[in-house]
Order: C-alpha cells, then sequence, then structure tokens
C-alpha cells in the first residue's frame, strides 16, 4: 500500500509552478463528461485555436494512428481517432505550452522522449497480444503523462540536470529515491498533482504517482489496467533506450525480472520483440 503524507506534500506543491487548466480543456472535458458528447462540438473548440488544430492534426497524421488517408480537418480527427484520443493530444500540447519557463534541462527533448514513449508502447500493444488488456488510448495517454513532473521540477530546481545525470549513471537506485535524496520529493508526486489539478482520470494519476515502484507488480491495491500500462511503459522505455543509446535504461535491472515474468516473457522473448520494435520504430518514425 502506498502512502503519501497528503498535507506536507500539498504544501510543497505550493512552491511549484503548477499551470492552471486553460479554458479550452475545461470546455472540452465539460463536453466529454456528458452522456451523449459531441464529436463537432469538441472539434469546434479545438479549431478555435489554431496553433493547437495544427499541432493536433500533425500528431494525428503520424504513423503510430495507421490513418490510411491525410487528415486535414479536427472534426474528420475527432471522428476518425474518437475524442478521447484528440483530448489526449490536446492535454499533451496545451500542458507543454503551459510549461514553458526558463529551465534546467531542454523542454522540447523532455516533449519529444514523452511522445516517443507513447508511440513506443502503442507499437508493443500488437507485439504482447494477450499478453495485456489495456488499450492504445490507455497506452498512449499513460506515455504521454507518466513523466510530466519532470519539467516542473527542473524549473523549480537549477542543479536538477545534474541529478538526471546521477539516475543515468547508476542501476541500483531508482529515480524517485535520488530526486527525494536531494529534494525531499520527486517527479512522480509532482506529475501526480499536475495531472489531479487537470482532472486526469484518478486511474492515470494514481499510475503517475507510482510508476517508479519496482514492486508494482507485486502490489494487491492496484488493478490489472494499471499493472498492464506499468508493464509496457517499462518495457517500452528500455526498448526506447537501446534504441537510443544503445543500452539498457537505468531501473530495468531492477524491473525486468519482474516484468517480463508479469508479462510471461523470457528473456529470448524479450530481445526479439526489442529487436523487432526497434525495426518497427525506425521504419515509422525514422530517427
Amino acid at each position: 500500500m502506498f502512502n503519501m503524507d497528503v498535507i506536507a506534500t500539498e504544501k510543497l506543491m505550493s512552491s511549484f509552478q503548477i499551470p492552471v487548466k486553460p479554458e479550452i480543456l475545461i470546455e472540452i472535458q465539460q463536453e466529454q463528461a456528458k452522456s451523449d458528447p459531441s464529436p463537432n462540438v469538441i472539434a469546434n473548440i479545438i479549431a478555435k485555436d489554431v496553433a493547437l488544430s495544427a499541432a493536433v492534426l500533425k500528431s494525428v497524421n503520424s504513423p503510430i494512428f495507421g490513418l490510411k488517408r491525410k487528415i486535414t480537418d479536427i472534426k474528420q480527427s475527432v471522428v476518425m481517432l474518437g475524442a478521447r484520443n484528440v483530448t489526449n493530444l490536446v492535454t499533451f500540447f496545451v500542458l507543454k505550452t503551459g510549461i514553458a519557463k526558463k529551465s534546467s534541462i531542454s523542454h522540447e527533448k523532455y516533449w519529444d522522449l514523452a511522445m516517443e514513449t507513447a508511440n513506443m508502447m502503442t507499437l508493443l500493444i500488437s507485439s504482447l497480444g494477450v499478453k495485456i488488456k489495456c488499450t492504445v488510448e490507455d497506452a498512449y495517454a499513460f506515455g504521454l503523462f507518466r513523466d510530466c513532473g519532470i519539467p516542473l521540477m527542473a524549473m523549480k530546481y537549477p542543479d536538477y540536470k545534474t541529478v538526471l545525470i546521477e539516475v543515468n549513471q547508476q542501476s541500483e537506485m531508482i529515480m524517485t529515491q535520488i530526486e527525494d535524496n536531494h529534494y525531499q520529493t520527486n517527479h512522480a508526486i509532482v506529475g501526480y498533482f499536475v495531472a489531479r489539478s487537470w482532472h486526469l482520470p484518478q486511474s492515470l494519476c494514481e499510475l503517475i504517482l507510482r510508476h517508479h515502484e519496482a514492486d508494482f507488480l507485486d502490489a494487491s491495491d492496484v488493478n490489472k489496467e494499471q499493472k498492464d500500462l506499468y508493464a509496457l511503459a517499462n518495457l517500452a522505455g528500455n526498448i526506447l533506450s537501446h534504441y537510443q543509446v544503445r543500452k539498457d535504461g537505468s531501473e530495468w535491472n531492477l524491473v525486468s525480472n519482474s516484468v517480463l515474468g508479469y508479462l510471461d516473457l523470457s528473456e529470448m522473448d524479450y530481445i526479439e520483440i526489442q529487436e523487432d520494435t526497434k525495426e518497427v520504430f525506425m521504419a515509422q518514425f525514422g530517427a
């Protein structure tokens, strides 16, 4: 069972620059909360912001969604992908815009990595088949928002980049432990408060809070979908690490046995999935 001193943590969170949820997202969430939300209304809300519309259309037309023809209209994108996927993209882009102040890291690289993680998780779903039951929409959302506390940590702490270097240079401590040692808080807690204040689904908020727990897959207080997403994200993160820097991620040593055991994968199965997914990722995203 995860425990958090909520009062002390909320007091600390008041010192972070958590962006206010913009009106456009409030309007979309209000429409989605209706018993019969209208795709046209959602599309019209998005279309009011030209820059946001362009960013959404660019992502919608990326290979990850596998659309057979180019989408040039926001209404088309909502119909083709569904309001939930499009709302996730809107949330991602407005959050990215809202967290754009002076920082100790490159925010652009962070947001690119978040998008790459979401794409990698989505690709893996087809490879794992019946081993997992989580939806593509949930996998994509978790990939986008899992580490949304990182840019806020980098805005608050001038030395945060050195902590990230420390994280990448070791394999015996989880990232949040290292952050706690330096700051008495960590990006998972910050991300949880961001997600909660922006009214993301409660299950997603909880997963953001706990996504660095090495024993998460053994926990009795989380559901199957959350465990699927946790395992998928760790698998995707390590494959992405091999794709980018040709080595395991810093925490793979701590979670690999539980993740592969949960997914019923042998080491050889994993290596085969890793190579196949890297090849598809290269073909689709070419970087």
